[in-house]
């Protein structure tokens, strides 16, 4: 089976329920879409822990991209600020906790996390990227591919990719969703499915979301299980126009 969620953001009670109610299988494939870390208390040890999972792939996130840039070029007085201001300070933290091996360790890791990967399950294909296809990438405001490919925001009926579902995190489903459901739930575009949750915002009715491809289950860290029939009956009622 294959799994997909996003935007972590330190929450590791959250990983840990979900975790739980899919029961990894060493032959499962868990995909994550970016924002491990910051503003949650638990980024770096859900990183660590990540990495050392055989059958977890993680994609690059904004976080993780304002982390690299933060700590590799300190120089840098924006990027230093950009990370702060986006609720970095646990991260950092404990970052600095680690014996200096284990941080250069955790930042090549960084690094080396592809900004967007492609899956087909079921015959049905699907582009995961943590906030627009590096596709649609057009020279201006970001600097390169990858800066756009984590910080880029889509709506849920973008241009036309083919015939590939695009899977993204970063904008919380809040702002698709109507106010009266008080949980965020995937939401469910045209041609675009938005992972992310909210998990670090109870407050929002925030959970964490995790989407399994081959049937369409989807499991919530407060919520529990959801079946493909019942999260279309919710998409129709409580999922604004797009």
């Amino acid at each position: 089976m294959h799994y997909v969620l996003s935007d972590l953001h330190g929450v590791s009670t959250a990983f840990d329920a979900i975790l739980t109610m899919i029961d990894l299988q060493p032959e499962d494939h868990l995909y994550i879409i970016g924002d491990v870390i910051d503003r949650g208390p638990d980024g770096i040890t859900l990183l660590q822990s990540i990495q050392s999972m055989p059958n977890a792939a993680l994609l690059l996130g904004n976080h993780e991209y304002m982390m690299i840039n933060a700590l590799r070029h300190p120089e840098d007085n924006w990027a230093v600020y950009q990370w702060y201001k986006n609720g970095c300070e646990e991260t950092l933290q404990r970052f600095y906790d680690l014996i200096p091996q284990a941080r250069e360790e955790l930042l090549l890791y960084l690094e080396s996390l592809p900004a967007q990967l492609e899956l087909t399950i079921n015959a049905r294909k699907y582009c995961l990227v943590h906030a627009a296809p590096l596709e649609l990438y057009e020279a201006g405001r970001w600097k390169d591919e990858r800066e756009f490919a984590v910080w880029q925001r889509i709506p849920l009926a973008p241009p036309p990719l083919g015939d590939r579902t695009i899977l993204i995190g970063h904008t919380p489903t809040r702002h698709v969703q109507r106010a009266d459901w008080p949980r965020m739930r995937i939401a469910h575009g045209d041609g675009v499915i938005d992972l992310d949750c909210g998990c670090v915002f109870p407050e929002y009715g925030g959970q964490l979301g995790c989407l399994r491809l081959e049937d369409g289950m989807e499991f919530y860290s407060v919520e529990g299980s959801v079946r493909a029939g019942e999260a279309a009956a919710w998409k129709a009622r409580y999922v604004q126009s797009i």
